[in-house]
């Protein structure tokens, strides 16, 4: 990928060196013939071939900009303009991003189909070569949610059709030309307004989507399902037709029993969402709304029934965190939902990692510092306008949610107790994870990746192999779908096979659910992980029986109370790897975590 766009990068500069007086021919020279003149027919023929070949270099040319919104991360994250350059030069057909800044696979090949995408608009192919440069000072762009706008961008250069500058536009589009949903609606509506653009296109909107974008005022927002219809806004000024309001809960699919392995204590992680989720619609005064949330209950409830807890427990999740922020939306209190994240994070009751609870610890420290970061990010972020405000109470629960559901799995850590672990043994599988991670330039980027690393510096070993492993699976998945290389038999075969951990088979359930309501990508990726999740476990179980061989606990020593004080559970297994026998053993039962690779 790298090497493809310096390539693109080198012959942008070779076509921008060209001197015009170099670039046109030179017709006294090439119709003369040595010994005389051309015969008139062909002279004629060379004059005719030089005139098109000349018009043709003049057709692909030109150049566009645009402020495409965006969603920023990191200290300040919010919404931005992005300002993009679109060109087209000589060339074989080809679509180019630039180098600086750098951008993932996604966005690359979101531009070659949405440049297909605007060749179908126009009705033929035109063989210029497609070149983006991104204008602003950003340190990394990604994501496939820039498709709509380099398709219209495309469409204004092959047709000379001026695109009005009032508007902006997100979505990502597929070869039929359908704009598809990306993420961060809110935030990208508010950064178009600061801009000063009066409307904004968006694809359909979700029932959650549309309720929140509806209270911004002082720009017009629009939907659009298909490209004609973004283009006969943009060129044609064509309002949208408007999308209404559609609180219809789509049914579930006709599911299957989960087959796999019963975790009944995911369960009350599930159904203790659930319950939360129950308060917060109980907030809601208006009675459709209440309605609707309730089906969706509903449908989580069976869901839970079939065995699907984490597809469950995912969705009142969302839903939990809708409803909340609904219920405030006329009188939203920064500084209250602030305080409840706080006092949720100051009322985690940290349970001891033992080889039988620290899959429990893995999902409560992941979770725990998203919700950190999420108060960092969003408990500092000034609040002018209502809606703003609304913003950041929306994002504070996520905040809230994230923590309630790291309390539940440490309380379940905290009742399976068990035999301390060594904490040598997670570290060296969170360094095999960042060694595989080595291979995939773009991961730094990903917020996943960067709370792994972070969790490893302090010492969160449990935590940081959770989110590095999440982090490889979706950029495993990234990568393969822009190759055109994930199948629903590929998914099958990740699914394959008994799962004896927790995460290998909650998310495992959870892949199963995703391919019946056709999210290939998201099957893809989570059949990753919990494959992932599950020979991480095999590795971990291998060692626990190594320590129980070699360390022979004390009879009635094998598993530890809440008030067991930390000098008196140390392990002492790094004594052990010291001597000569003890460490070829300890070596030959973890070569297979560093030769395995992420497949």
């Amino acid at each position: 990928m790298l090497a493809g766009l310096v390539y693109a990068s080198g012959k942008s500069v070779a076509y921008l060196s060209l001197d015009k007086s170099e670039s046109q021919p030179n017709f006294s020279k090439l119709l003369k013939k040595k010994g005389g003149e051309l015969p008139t027919m062909k002279k004629a023929f060379l004059l005719l071939a030089f005139v098109l070949a000349f018009a043709y270099a003049v057709d692909c040319s030109g150049s566009i900009e645009m402020g495409l919104p965006a969603v920023t991360e990191g200290e300040e994250k919010g919404g931005d303009i992005v300002l993009v350059e679109m060109r087209l030069v000589p060339g074989e057909g080809n679509a180019y991003v630039g180098v600086e800044p750098p951008t993932d696979t996604s966005l690359q090949g979101s531009l070659e189909i949405a440049v297909g995408v605007a060749e179908g608009l126009v009705g033929e192919e035109i063989e210029c070569d497609v070149l983006v440069t991104i204008l602003d000072q950003s340190e990394y762009v990604q994501g496939p949610s820039g498709g709509a706008a380099f398709s219209l961008m495309a469409y204004s250069l092959l047709t000379g059709n001026q695109m009005r500058n009032d508007a902006t536009i997100t979505g990502a589009v597929n070869e039929e030309g359908i704009v598809l949903p990306v993420g961060g609606l809110y935030e990208k509506a508010l950064s178009a307004r600061a801009a000063g653009k009066d409307y904004f296109i968006t694809p359909l909107q979700t029932v959650d989507e549309k309720l929140m974008l509806r209270n911004i005022e002082e720009i017009s927002i629009y939907e659009v399902n298909h490209m004609e219809e973004a283009a006969d806004f943009f060129f044609g000024g064509v309002i949208p037709e408007e999308k209404p309001l559609n609180l219809t809960v789509e049914p579930l699919p006709e599911l299957a029993e989960y087959e796999g392995v019963d975790t009944p204590r995911f369960r009350q992680i599930a159904e203790g969402i659930m319950s939360r989720e129950g308060k917060a619609i109980a907030g809601i005064e208006d009675q459709e709304l209440r309605e609707y949330f309730g089906e969706k209950m509903l449908q989580q409830v069976e869901l839970i029934e079939k065995g699907y807890y984490y597809s469950a427990a995912n969705d009142a999740f969302l839903s939990y965190i809708m409803a909340d922020s609904l219920s405030r939306i006329d009188s939203p209190d920064v500084e209250s939902k602030k305080e409840e994240v706080e006092e949720c994070l100051d009322s985690v009751d940290v349970a001891i990692t033992t080889y039988d609870n620290y899959e429990w610890i893995m999902g409560a420290e992941a979770r725990l510092k998203r919700a950190e970061n999420q108060l960092e990010i969003y408990g500092e972020m000034e609040s002018g306008t209502k809606e703003e405000q609304y913003f950041i109470v929306y994002q504070l629960d996520f905040a809230v949610a994230w923590c309630d559901a790291a309390k539940d799995m440490h309380s379940a850590a905290s009742e399976i107790g068990g035999q301390p672990m060594n904490g040598e043994l997670l570290k060296e599988h969170v360094e095999t994870l960042m060694n595989i991670s080595s291979n995939y330039t773009e991961i730094e980027h990903s917020e996943n990746y960067r709370n792994g690393v972070e969790m490893y510096e302090e010492g969160s070993y449990a935590g940081a192999a959770y989110e590095l492993m999440y982090a490889l699976a979706l950029e495993k998945q990234s990568n393969d779908m822009l190759q055109n290389n994930l199948s629903s038999e590929q998914i099958a075969e990740l699914n394959m096979g008994e799962r004896e951990s927790l995460w290998g088979n909650v998310f495992k359930a959870h892949s199963y659910y995703l391919m019946e309501i056709d999210d290939l990508g998201g099957a893809y990726a989570v059949a990753i992980f919990s494959k992932g999740m599950e020979e991480m476990y095999m590795g971990i179980e291998q060692q626990k029986y190594f320590e129980q061989v070699f360390e022979f606990p004390e009879e009635g020593n094998e598993t530890i109370e809440e008030d067991v004080a930390e000098e008196e559970i140390e392990c002492e297994c790094p004594e052990c790897i010291q001597e000569p026998v003890c460490a070829v053993a300890y070596a030959l039962l973890l070569l297979p975590l560093f030769i395995r690779k992420l497949r």
